[in-house]
Order: C-alpha cells, then structure tokens, then sequence
C-alpha cells in the first residue's frame, strides 16, 4: 500500500476512487468525465474506470449528453451523486467526518502564511456548503501570495473551490464587535477553531 497520511485513501487502497468519491460527496454539482479527472487529480483512464464502478454501484448517475456520435455523447455526458442510493446520507456523514481530518496539516500550511491569530475551519471543512466561507483567517505580516497557493492547495484533496475569508487582527477585533453578518454566519454555526491567540473568540 502507498504511504498515505489520508485515512479515506488508506482504507480504500486507491486514493483515485477516495478523491473521486470525496469529489462528489462534497459537491451536489455535476461533472463531465474530463472535470473528474482535472477535479480529482487522476488519469482519464483511471477516472473511467472508477465512475463506472460507482455507476454500477448506484452512487452516481449519468446524465447523457448531446452529440451526432456515441464518442461525443459519452465526452459531453455529466455526471452527479444519486441523492436516493439508499447509503448515501451514511456515506456522505463518513466522508465528511474523515476528509478534514489533517486539521495539523492545514494548520500548518496555513501558520506559514503570516502570524495567525484565528484560524476557523467551516463550509466544506464542516459539511455546511451553506456557510459564506469555509476557511476564517485573521493574522498579521500575511503573505497574500503564499496564503492563495496553500489554499489552492487544498482544493485537489477536497474536490472543490475552497472559499476564504481573511482580515487583520485588529479588523477581525472590530467586526467582532460590531457583530459582522460573515464572521457571525461562520461563528454562530457548527465550525472548528484550531488558532485562537489571545482569545481573540
């Protein structure tokens, strides 16, 4: 088995069908086979491969696609998870319970973007795509550079565009105070806080 620090990878022995099935638990969108290949991080071939297993399996379903030949039709078709597979509310509480769980790893990258006073994970992290950002930062020296490309980062893992949202100590301090509607939307709901420097929350 290839060395892994991803518990869904490892359990599965074939971190092309977690990131696949991690693509779709975490999305209600639907993907052409080319966008769950780029999405996921995996070969044409390989995401061939394991969508028609998942297909076969009733997780996901295939939306058929328009074209003048079988060839084009099979390109343009989309793909999306079954919301009636009869494990999915199982399966997509698993997911989301074990793919955030280098919580370390992310904070770590993270701290390495400035000096990090508040760190809260929510939206994808947490399973409420609802939420207005799925990463709350505030800190000091950012690197705005380093801060996109460790977030970038993140989104292969996850299988989604990773929303964040990122303030100075001191505006994180006063939107605090004045009770800001993003931070509140964040704070006020299921969410993890891995840096809290000074209590600031």
């Amino acid at each position: 088995m290839t060395k892994t620090t991803d518990f869904l990878e490892s359990l599965m022995d074939n971190p092309g069908r977690a990131k696949i099935l991690r693509l779709f638990l975490l999305n209600k969108e639907n993907f052409t086979l080319t966008e769950i290949a780029r999405r996921a991080g995996v070969g044409p071939r390989a995401a061939r491969s394991e969508i028609e297993l998942l297909k076969k399996l009733g997780l996901i379903k295939e939306e058929k696609g328009e074209g003048k030949t079988a060839a084009s039709r099979k390109r343009a078709a989309r793909y999306t998870s079954d919301p009636h597979f009869k494990y999915m509310n199982a399966l997509s509480t698993f997911i989301h319970e074990v793919s955030p769980e280098e919580y370390t790893e992310v904070e770590n990258a993270l701290r390495r973007t400035g000096r990090v006073s508040v760190l809260v994970l929510s939206g994808v992290f947490t399973g409420d795509l609802t939420r207005p950002a799925d990463l709350l930062i505030a800190g000091d020296y950012m690197n705005d550079e380093r801060l996109e490309k460790v977030v970038r980062s993140f989104e292969q893992k996850y299988g989604r565009e990773i929303r964040y949202a990122v303030f100075s100590t001191p505006e994180f301090r006063y939107r605090l105070t004045i009770k800001d509607k993003i931070i509140r939307d964040i704070l006020d709901y299921p969410h993890r806080l891995l840096v809290n420097r000074g209590n600031l929350v």
